[in-house]
């Protein structure tokens, strides 16, 4: 389901909402969140978890192939660690679902 079966989907189930309020609130609660999850703090996601994003000093080196199809070795200056922690409710509805 992309964005805008999701508002679709939501806007259906309240009667009282439209998609443009649907879709403007989601948008808004997105993007709150986003900015939540960049400040590097732990973000509760309701009904699916906690995630944290850190930045952190890179070490060693990666190869990249650039646009003409070379292989070039690069220092590593940043790094963003993704730390994410599901709850357990979630985890077995992921399982049960397949």
């Amino acid at each position: 389901m992309n964005h805008t079966q999701r508002v679709a989907h939501v806007a259906r189930q309240r009667r009282s909402l439209t998609k443009a309020v649907v879709r403007e609130s989601v948008e808004r609660y997105l993007e709150a969140l986003a900015e939540e999850i960049a400040s590097g703090e732990w973000v509760d996601i309701p009904y699916v978890g906690k995630i944290q994003v850190v930045r952190e000093e890179g070490k060693g080196y990666v190869t990249t192939i650039t646009a003409d199809g070379t292989r070039q070795h690069r220092k590593v200056r940043l790094r963003l660690r993704t730390k994410v922690r599901l709850y357990e409710q979630f985890k077995r509805r992921c399982r049960a679902d397949k």
